[in-house]
C-alpha cells in the first residue's frame, strides 16, 4: 500500500499509540492539519476497515489499529529508519567503558535498560554456548587465605569466585596453580576428572580443587528478562484480567528458554539487522504482542523488547538499536587481548 491511503493508515495507528483512545476522522485533521476534508478521510477510513487494517470498537466510535495495522506501521517504520541509517552512516562507536562487569551481568543490565528506555519487556540471549567457554582462569590474592578466581572468554570475565587457600601461598604457587588451570581448560572434560599426583605438589592440588568447582557452577543462563510489571501495567489499559491471561501466557512461553531462543531465530530466518514481528499468528502466545530485535554477536547473540501491539515503535527501535551497537562494542572490548 502506498500513497494517501498508507499515509492515513500510519497517521491512526501514531495517534492511536499516544492516546491509547479510537481515532475520529476530525482529530485527524486537526492533529495532522490535514488539507484533506473529513468526508474524505472517513472514505479513507472505511476502504482501510474493509482491509482489514482498521476497526471500530463501537457504532458511533472512531478506529482502532488491527494487527495488521500495527504490523504495517512497524514496517513502514522500520524501512524510514533503515534508509536514514544508510543515509547518515554508522554512528560513532562510544567510548571504552573501564570495569566491565562478569558477562551474565552485563547481559542482565541490558535486559533492564531495555525495559527501562521502552516500558516494554527487556530481553537478552547470550551467544552460543561454544563461544562462552572459558579460555583462561585468572587468580589474585584478596588477603591471606583468600583468592579471586575469574574465568575469561573471548567476551572478558564470565564469572568470578571467592574461594579459600592456604595463607602461607606463596606468589610463585599461585603462578603455577594459574598455569596448570589455564592448560587443562584446552583437554577434554574427561581429563578434568583426573586428580594429580602427590608429588605435584599443593598449587596443583589447590588448582585441581578449583577446576572441579568450576566445572560444577551453573552455566549462564539462555535468556535475560527484566520488565515483567511495567508490561502488565501497560496491557492493563485494556483490563486486569485480560492483562493477567496474556502476562502468564507469556511467562510460559519464555519459561521454556531453550524453545523461545530457538523460535525467535526461526522468526528471524537468520536475517541481521533490526526487525519487527507484530502480532505472530502461528504462536497463541505472541497473537497480541510486538517483538523488536536485532542481533549484537554472529553466533545466536540477539536482544530485543516484547511488548504490547500498540508500543511506542520509534523508541523502541531506537533503543534496541542503540544497546545492540553498544553491547557489541563492549564485547569486542571485552574480548581484545
Amino acid at each position: 500500500m502506498q500513497g494517501r491511503r498508507a499515509r492515513i493508515l500510519v497517521e491512526v495507528v501514531d495517534r492511536y499509540i499516544r492516546t491509547k483512545k479510537p481515532v475520529s476522522s476530525q482529530e485527524l485533521v486537526q492533529v495532522y492539519r490535514h488539507r484533506l476534508s473529513s468526508a474524505t478521510i472517513r472514505n479513507e477510513l472505511h476502504a482501510l476497515e474493509e482491509e482489514g487494517y482498521l476497526y471500530k470498537p463501537h457504532v458511533s466510535a472512531g478506529r482502532v489499529p488491527t494487527v495488521q495495522g500495527f504490523r504495517f506501521f512497524a514496517q513502514w517504520l522500520l524501512a524510514m529508519a533503515e534508509n536514514e541509517s544508510r543515509a547518515a552512516g554508522l554512528p560513532a562507536e562510544p567510548l571504552p567503558t573501564p570495569g566491565l562487569p562478569p558477562l551474565p551481568e552485563l547481559l542482565r543490565r541490558t535486559a533492564f535498560l531495555l525495559a527501562g528506555m521502552t516500558g516494554g519487556l527487556g530481553f537478552v540471549i547470550p551467544p552460543a554456548q561454544e563461544e562462552l567457554q572459558p579460555l583462561d582462569v585468572v587468580l589474585r590474592e584478596v588477603r591471606p587465605g583468600l583468592l579471586l578466581a575469574a574465568t575469561v572468554s573471548t567476551f572478558g570475565v564470565m564469572e568470578a569466585h571467592l574461594v579459600s587457600a592456604p595463607t602461607d601461598l606463596a606468589p610463585e604457587e599461585l603462578r603455577e596453580a594459574e598455569k596448570w588451570l589455564s592448560r587443562r581448560l584446552y583437554t577434554s572434560t574427561e581429563d578434568w576428572e583426573q586428580s594429580p599426583a602427590p608429588w605435584e605438589g599443593r598449587a596443583v592440588h589447590l588448582a585441581h580443587q578449583l577446576l572441579q568447582e568450576l566445572r560444577g557452577a551453573s552455566p549462564v543462563s539462555r535468556i535475560f528478562i527484566e520488565g515483567w510489571p511495567q508490561l502488565l501495567s501497560e496491557l492493563a489499559m485494556i483490563s486486569s484480567e485480560w492483562a493477567l491471561q496474556k502476562v502468564q501466557a507469556l511467562l510460559q512461553l519464555l519459561g521454556d528458554e531453550g524453545n523461545f531462543v530457538d523460535l525467535l531465530w526461526e522468526l528471524r530466518a537468520g536475517q541481521g539487522g533490526l526487525m519487527a514481528h507484530v502480532g505472530v499468528e502461528q504462536v497463541p502466545e505472541l497473537r497480541d504482542f510486538a517483538l523488536v530485535s536485532a542481533p549484537y554477536f554472529p553466533s545466536r547473540g540477539i536482544l530485543g523488547v516484547a511488548g504490547p501491539l500498540w508500543m511506542d515503535y520509534a523508541r523502541t527501535f531506537s533503543a534496541v538499536r542503540y544497546l545492540a551497537s553498544r553491547l557489541q562494542f563492549l564485547l569486542r572490548q571485552g574480548g581484545e587481548p
